[in-house]
C-alpha cells in the first residue's frame, strides 16, 4: 500500500479518522521504510511551489534539514532570493546558522543573502535602520533595556504619579499589554503608556516586548526596510499576538513563508504571553498548505513511544491532532525509567553515580564541546525549579557535579558590566540610559533620580547636561575610573584604585573577566552589544553547553542532549509544571530518560500525577537505595506506588514517634 504524503493541498486540516489511518499505516513500517518515507516526505513538502505552507512538526522530527532543503528550492527558483529564518529560541537560530554556513549547494553569495536570527534581534535591526517610528523616533545605536533594569525603568515611569497604587499598575501588567498588542483604556493606563515611551526615547532605549511594536509600525511606516521576499518562522506557537502582527507586517506578501511549530510545545504563557491559538487559527487557514512530519529521529523508540502516549491524554479539545513516532523500531533500546527514591539525598546520589559510571564518556563529550565538534551536552538534569531549593543541602552536590564539566564561559560577571557601565559614560555621558544605570550603581534615589529626569526632559537636555552636585560627582567617578583603566599596570593593580571608588561583589572572578577582554576604548561598542546578548539570553534562560548541564525544564527549550535526568517528579514540587513542559521535557533525551522521585524533598509525599498518563510498555519502574547503590528493578508501576507509599507511611509515623 502506498502511504500518501503529509501534504494538504487543499489548506484542510488533516481530519482526525485519517490521522487514526496514517499513523497506523506508518507505525506498520520498518526502519527502511520509514526513513525512506521520512526523507521522501519532507522532500515533497521543501520542493513545494504553495507560497505559504505551515508544518506541525513534533520534537526532533527533522526541522532543520528541512529548512535547508527548502532554502535549496528557493534558490533554485530565484538566485536572487533574500531568505530571513527566525525562532524564538536562539540556540536553534544558532545551530541552523551553522548548518547553512556548511551547506555545500549554496554559494557564498547566496549564504551572504540568508538572515537567521532571533525574532527581537531581528525586529532591533529594523528599527535600528529606521531610527524609530515617526511618533517614536530613536537616536542611533539606541540600547535594549535588559531584563534586570525593566522594573527599574518602570520605576522611573511611576515615579511620575507619586500617588498611583503601585501593587495595581506593575510592570508584569503592562508589559502583558505589550506582548497582546492590547492596551488598558483607563486614563491612569493611557498616561503610564504614553510616559513609558517618552521616557524610552529620553533614554534612547526600548525594552524587548516594544521593540515588535516598534518595529512593525516602523515597517508599516515604510516597507523599503523589508528587503527580505522568503521567511521561515519557527516554533510559532511561542510568538504572542504582538510578534504575531511583527509576522504578518513583514510577510504581508512574500515569494515564499515557511511556518512551523507545535500548539502542544506552548512553553511562554507567563513569561511572554505566547498563545497555542495563533498556530491553531493558522491551521485553518485555507490561504496555508498543511503538512507534517512524522518520525522523531532524535529520541530513541521507548522515549519517542512514551511522548506520543503521553501527549494524547487528556488532549484539549482544540489542539492539533499529529503522529508522532520513532523512526527506528528497536525495541531493545532502554526504557524510560521512573526511580523512586526515598530522600533527596537518594536522588542526587543516583545522579552522582550516573555520572561515575560514564565519566570516560562525559570527559570525552566535554573535549568535543570545547573545540566545537559536538553542541549538544552529554546529560541534561532537569528541574522544575531554578534553585533547586527542595533538595536542600543536597542541591550543592549537584551543582559541584554541573560545575566540574562545564566548559570555559564566555559570558562576564555582573561587576564586570557595572566597570564596563562607569568606563562608558566616562566615554559617551550623553548616553542617557548608560547615566541611569550609573545612578543606579551609586545608589541615588529614585526620587533624585526623578528630579533630574524631568528637569533633562523639560529643558531638552541630557542628564550630563544639568548641573548638579549628582551629575558632577557621578561624572568625576567614571572619568577616575576610565583613567584607572586605560593607565599602566596590572589588573590586579587597577582594581585596588577602583575599589576605593566602587565596591566589586567578587574581585577575583571580575579580574579574571577583564584579563579575559580588557575594558578599552575600542571594546566599549562591541562589549555593550554583548552586554544586550547577555539580556536575551537572560530573558529566555538558554546558556551555553557544558557535557553536564543542570537546568530547568522550561529553560531547555531547543536542547537536547543524550541522556535526560528529570528531578522534583512528585506531587509538590512538579506541580506548576505544564503538560506542555513535561512533553518538552522528556523530548530532549536521545538515548536514556531518567524520572526521579525523591520524598522528603519539599514536602513531596509520592509521585507526580503525570505517571499515571505513561505507558506501562515502555517504561521500567526501579527504586534506589543509596546506602549500597542498589537499584531494584520493580513488578510494575503499582509496585513503585506502594513503595513510596510505605517509606512515606514509616517516615509519618516515626515522626508523630
Amino acid at each position: 500500500m502506498t502511504i500518501r504524503f503529509l501534504i494538504n493541498d487543499d489548506g484542510i486540516p488533516f481530519q482526525s479518522s485519517e490521522i487514526k489511518t496514517l499513523r497506523g499505516a506508518l507505525d506498520s513500517l520498518g526502519d527502511n521504510e520509514r526513513e525512506k518515507y521520512r526523507n521522501q516526505n519532507a522532500s515533497a513538502i521543501a520542493q513545494h511551489n504553495a507560497v505559504k505552507f505551515l508544518i506541525v512538526s513534533g520534537p526532533g522530527t527533522g526541522k532543520s534539514h528541512l529548512f535547508l532543503d527548502k532554502i535549496d528550492h528557493w534558490y533554485q527558483d530565484d538566485q536572487d532570493a533574500r531568505v530571513v529564518v527566525t525562532s524564538f529560541v536562539r540556540k536553534l537560530v544558532a545551530d541552523l546558522q551553522n548548518d547553512i554556513d556548511n551547506d555545500e549547494k549554496l554559494t557564498a553569495e547566496q549564504k551572504g543573502r540568508i538572515t537567521v536570527s532571533t525574532l527581537h534581534k531581528f525586529a532591533r535591526s529594523i528599527v535600528e535602520k529606521s531610527h524609530g517610528t515617526t511618533e517614536w523616533p530613536f537616536s542611533p545605536h539606541f540600547r535594549i533595556v535588559g531584563q534586570s533594569w525593566k522594573e527599574v525603568v518602570w520605576g522611573d515611569v511611576l515615579a511620575f504619579y507619586p500617588d498611583i497604587d503601585r501593587g495595581i499598575y506593575t510592570w508584569k501588567k503592562f508589559e502583558e499589554q505589550l506582548h497582546d498588542n492590547n492596551f488598558d483604556e483607563s486614563d491612569e493606563w493611557k498616561a503610564l503608556k504614553e510616559t513609558y515611551f517618552k521616557l524610552c526615547r529620553f533614554y534612547n532605549a526600548a525594552g524587548f516586548a516594544d521593540l515588535i511594536l516598534r518595529a512593525t509600525k516602523a515597517l508599516a511606516e515604510n516597507s523599503d526596510l523589508n528587503e527580505d521576499d522568503y521567511f521561515i518562522i519557527d516554533e510559532y506557537q511561542d510568538f504572542n499576538l504582538s510578534e504575531e502582527a511583527f509576522i504578518n507586517q513583514l510577510a504581508n506578501n512574500p515569494e515564499g513563508l515557511l511556518v512551523v511549530g507545535d500548539d502542544e510545545q506552548v512553553l511562554y504563557e507567563k513569561l511572554k504571553s505566547g498563545k497555542p491559538t495563533l498556530i491553531r487559527n493558522l491551521y485553518k487557514n485555507r490561504d496555508y498548505i498543511n503538512g507534517m512530519l512524522a518520525f522523531c529521529s532524535r529520541s530513541s523508540f521507548h522515549i519517542t513511544k512514551t511522548t506520543d502516549h503521553f501527549i494524547q491524554q487528556q488532549r484539549e479539545t482544540e489542539s492539533i491532532e499529529k503522529i508522532y513516532l520513532p523512526l527506528k523500531t528497536n525495541s531493545d533500546d532502554p526504557k524510560v525509567q521512573i526511580i523512586a527514591c526515598a530522600t533527596a539525598p537518594t536522588a542526587v546520589d543516583y545522579i552522582e553515580k550516573f555520572v561515575a559510571d560514564h565519566k570516560t564518556e562525559i570527559d570525552e563529550r566535554k573535549r568535543q564541546l570545547e573545540i566545537s565538534e559536538e553542541k549538544d551536552a552529554y546529560l541534561l538534569i532537569l528541574t522544575p525549579a531554578k534553585e533547586i531549593n527542595f533538595y536542600g543541602q543536597s542541591k550543592e552536590t549537584i551543582k559541584r557535579i554541573t560545575a566540574e564539566y562545564q566548559t570555559e564561559t564566555k559570558s562576564f560577571s555582573e561587576d564586570y558590566y557595572q566597570l564596563l557601565n562607569y568606563y562608558s559614560l566616562a566615554s559617551n555621558p550623553q548616553n542617557n540610559f548608560t547615566f541611569r544605570k550609573v545612578l543606579y550603581y551609586e545608589s541615588v534615589s529614585e526620587d533624585k533620580v526623578h528630579k533630574l529626569v524631568v528637569e533633562a526632559m523639560r529643558y531638552d537636555k541630557n542628564l550630563c547636561d544639568l548641573d548638579t552636585q549628582e551629575i558632577k560627582d557621578t561624572l568625576n567617578k567614571c572619568d577616575k575610573i576610565k583613567t584607572i583603566l586605560d593607565g599602566e599596570g596590572t589588573v590586579a593593580e587597577k582594581l585596588d584604585q577602583i575599589s576605593h571608588l566602587i565596591l566589586a561583589a567578587d574581585k577575583a572572578k571580575l579580574q579574571k573577566d577583564i584579563e579575559r577582554k580588557a575594558i578599552g576604548q575600542e571594546e566599549v561598542a562591541r562589549l555593550e552589544h554583548e552586554e544586550e546578548e547577555e539580556a536575551e539570553l537572560e530573558e529566555i534562560e538558554v546558556k551555553r553547553m557544558g557535557a553536564v548541564e543542570l537546568m530547568t525544564i522550561v529553560g531547555s527549550k531547543g536542547l537536547s542532549a543524550d541522556h535526560v535526568i528529570i528531578i522534583g517528579f512528585d506531587n509538590v514540587n512538579m506541580k506548576r509544571v505544564t503538560k506542555n513542559a513535561f512533553y518538552v521535557a522528556i523530548t530532549r533525551a536521545r538515548k536514556s530518560l531518567h524520572i526521579l522521585t525523591a520524598l522528603k524533598s519539599g514536602g513531596a509525599t509520592k509521585a507526580h500525577s503525570f505517571l499515571k498518563q505513561l505507558p506501562d510498555n515502555h517504561l521500567e519502574f526501579y527504586s534506589y537505595k543509596k546506602s549500597n547503590h542498589i537499584k531494584r528493578l520493580l513488578n510494575n508501576r503499582q509496585c513503585l506506588i506502594e513503595y513510596l507509599d510505605n517509606i512515606h507511611r514509616i517516615s509519618h509515623k516515626n515522626r508523630k514517634g
